[in-house]
């Protein structure tokens, strides 16, 4: 069952409404679009959508940040708006100083990995919210003056950096590590059935439109198959998503089914995303391989969303079920 009413609806509307832009900003690789953000924060108070009103935000919750994260991932933006849902809400949890990330002044982001490599949108965040499952611990580390190497990634629309956290102040918050894994890979699993959902509608689009032999190229068994088999995959991810996004809404959930969940949504997200991405691809032909198109972008994000907010082995393992594998 759908966790969305249609208060969520109205909300996706305003979101899709706004992040209708032009992407070649991302075609620039810069991974950020600052003058979209403000607007994004100052007309719809992403930033601070789940942040409790005592702490200066909108006081909604998970269900809302699902739906803003999903249509980031609609539009491919560049935007550091699931970093900062993701470690705004455990700083605020902590009862941390969250004002000026809920108003958008400040960037937060997480990372899962302790060393401080290929942090996402660590080329630009201000606060860094360091998650070690296995220790069971969430530290906070600000960086202000921290040395931070801007990379190049196969993913053009979010920015990582590798950040060398020797010798920077860390502090520990009373937060649960599962719960902040659990909401990084439930949202990102929301920004993956976004921009699955639009590859799949922009390849229906384009093959009902381009002509071949005198005929719309769907109307060829073969496209048809392939739009179908990009439809189940999207539906099966959707149905994960889904039930992770209701059961990480309820703060009864207890931490394994959490965990199961979350874990469960996030593999399925990733594997139907590369293979609906690579597959929208194939549908648009030669037009799909060329950069201007941007179908590429969305094949990149895939790619590189397979891997994020997972450390070590799991990334291992996640590649190889997504596919990612060599």
């Amino acid at each position: 069952m759908t966790p969305y009413t249609d208060e969520h609806d109205q909300l996706r509307a305003s979101v899709r409404g706004l992040v209708r832009t032009d992407r070649s900003r991302a075609r620039e690789n810069t991974g950020h679009d600052v003058t979209l953000w403000r607007r994004m924060c100052d007309e719809l108070g992403v930033a601070g959508l789940a942040i409790p009103e005592v702490q200066g935000g909108a006081g909604f919750g998970v269900v809302e940040l699902a739906v803003v994260a999903e249509e980031v991932g609609r539009a491919n933006l560049p935007s550091p708006f699931l970093t900062t849902a993701v470690a705004g809400l455990a700083l605020a949890a902590a009862g941390e100083d969250v004002g000026a990330i809920a108003r958008g002044e400040r960037l937060a982001t997480v990372s899962f990995s302790p060393d401080g490599r290929h942090v996402p949108d660590g080329d630009v965040a201000d606060v860094l919210v360091l998650v070690d499952v296995t220790g069971a611990s969430v530290e906070v580390v600000e960086l202000g003056g921290v040395p931070r190497t801007a990379l190049t990634t196969m993913d053009l629309t979010r920015g990582q950096a590798h950040l060398d956290l020797r010798g920077a102040p860390r502090r520990e918050i009373d937060v649960p590590a599962h719960r902040v894994a659990a909401l990084a890979a439930t949202l990102l699993a929301c920004e993956q059935i976004g921009g699955a959902e639009r590859v799949l509608e922009t390849s229906t689009a384009y093959a009902s439109q381009r002509v071949q032999f005198g005929r719309p190229v769907g109307s060829f068994q073969a496209v048809k198959h392939l739009l179908a088999d990009m439809l189940v995959d999207l539906e099966l991810a959707r149905s994960a998503q889904q039930h992770a996004v209701a059961l990480a809404a309820d703060t009864g959930t207890s931490a394994p089914v959490l965990d199961a969940a979350s874990r469960t949504a996030r593999a399925a997200c990733s594997r139907a995303f590369t293979r609906i991405s690579s597959d929208g691809i194939r549908v648009h032909g030669g037009i799909g391989y060329t950069w201007e198109h941007d179908a590429h972008l969305y094949f990149r994000r895939a790619r590189a969303s397979a891997v994020l907010f997972t450390p070590g082995d799991d990334a291992d393992r996640l590649a190889a079920y997504a596919g990612l594998a060599s």
